[in-house]
């Protein structure tokens, strides 16, 4: 008679877990701007304001 191999022991498989699993992707350090601090200089700064007034001229 042959001989036969024991049968091995299966591990039982654990759930993944997907929020631990994709956490690298999402968990990022990131600086944002403080929207309260009051700000002189203007958004556009380098525009001239009514550029085509003064270029058709009065």
């Amino acid at each position: 008679m042959r001989k036969q191999n024991k049968a091995k022991v299966m591990e039982p498989i654990l759930p993944k877990n997907p929020v631990a699993k994709f956490a690298h992707q999402f968990n990022k350090a990131v600086v944002h701007a403080d929207k309260r601090q009051y700000r002189r200089k203007a958004k556009h700064g380098s525009f001239e304001p009514f550029s085509i007034a003064i270029a058709h001229g009065y």
